[in-house]
């Protein structure tokens, strides 16, 4: 089976991911059937390719870490990378590991957060600018990798200057005003710069978002993170095919995709 195919890898990074999907089942009114559908990518190195590990319909993160327990060996995770979603950390961090929050998703879901506080777009300029102006939130893993051991000066700098910019920004943001976005900022910033602890303790950059998982479902176009959600149901049923030609079996096929069979997917031709 997968999971004991799996567990024997010395997977050390797990990226997840998921989004919504439509499904051939209707509802009373005729309509597809919206269900949530995550996934989960591993990583033997820290350039290293994800393989994926798991794709489920209709799970709950708490089911999927249960999942990911018989087929990983979970002790050996170091990271964990994701966009910060509900659920997420507090069911698939384990004593040890580290979360590194996705940077693109930390910046473009922060203007959703000041509009829970009341703060329509004009009014959100100021905090979205303090938060664009933290170095770490810029940051592109290419321009990481021409830094060197011998840049330990120049790293300290930029990661001094992050918490700097963290502080800053949740200085302008008292809870009293802005519940919402203080506490997103807090959490953001305890999570979103882990790719410099690991740097510190390893000299090897890691990932800074979640690219890898959105490849997966829309391969070749890691820039155009706004649309990769619209191919979701076609690519799961693309990969599970893609799995049955490499001679998986129909059982194996089926733990991947937590039981789920492809034709329950609606087809390209029958998107919406």
């Amino acid at each position: 089976m997968i999971g004991q195919i799996s567990r024997k890898v010395p997977y050390r990074f797990l990226m997840v991911d998921g989004t919504k999907v439509r499904l051939q089942e209707v509802d009373q009114k005729g309509h597809g059937k919206k269900v949530e559908m995550r996934w989960a990518l591993a990583s033997l190195e820290e350039k290293g390719k994800f393989d994926l590990v798991g794709i489920w319909i209709g799970k709950s993160w708490q089911k999927i870490r249960q999942d990911l327990n018989q087929r990983l060996n979970y002790s050996n995770l170091e990271v964990l990378f994701s966009d910060g979603g509900p659920g997420i950390e507090e069911n698939l961090l384990a004593p040890g590991m580290r979360h590194q929050r996705c940077l693109w998703h930390g910046k473009r879901d922060f203007p959703y957060i000041l509009y829970l506080d009341k703060l329509k777009k004009p009014q959100q300029k100021e905090f979205k600018e303090k938060l664009k102006s933290i170095p770490a939130m810029n940051l592109r893993r290419s321009d990481l990798e021409q830094l060197t051991p011998e840049d330990l000066p120049r790293v300290k700098e930029l990661a001094q200057k992050t918490k700097q910019g963290f502080k800053e920004l949740l200085d302008a943001l008292p809870e009293e005003k802005y519940p919402a976005a203080r506490a997103y900022i807090q959490n953001l910033s305890q999570s979103v710069t882990t790719f410099f602890e690991f740097w510190f303790a390893n000299k090897l950059w890691i990932p800074l978002n979640t690219n890898a998982a959105k490849e997966l479902l829309q391969p070749g176009k890691e820039s155009n993170l706004g649309c990769w959600q619209t191919v979701g149901r076609a690519r799961a049923y693309q990969l599970v095919e893609s799995r049955r030609e490499q001679g998986f079996l129909p059982s194996q096929l089926e733990s991947i995709m937590g039981g789920i069979s492809p034709h329950r997917f609606k087809s390209p031709d029958q998107s919406d």
